[in-house]
């Protein structure tokens, strides 16, 4: 019996292990961002691509307070919109 106890113990600690890797892998994402020319949010003038599973970004236009999540997608894949 204790053997069993055991084997379940085991199993159990191993599968929390196992999720809670997988959650923290998947807390880490890549964000897109769109800056726009004024507060109409009609016109794009500059993006920004967040790389948070590198550490690393890039930004190309404008730089506008008035920005907005385009896109995001978090570092073991699968796109979000």
């Amino acid at each position: 019996m204790q053997t069993s106890l055991k084997k379940l113990i085991s199993i159990g600690l191993t599968g929390a292990t196992i999720f809670g890797a997988s959650y923290a892998y998947a807390a880490f994402s890549i964000l897109e961002f769109a800056f726009y020319s004024d507060a109409s949010y009609s016109t794009v003038v500059g993006e920004r691509v967040v790389n948070q599973c590198t550490n690393s970004s890039y930004t190309s236009g404008t730089v506008t307070p008035y920005m907005r999540i385009v896109g995001s997608e978090s570092c073991g894949g699968g796109i979000r919109r």
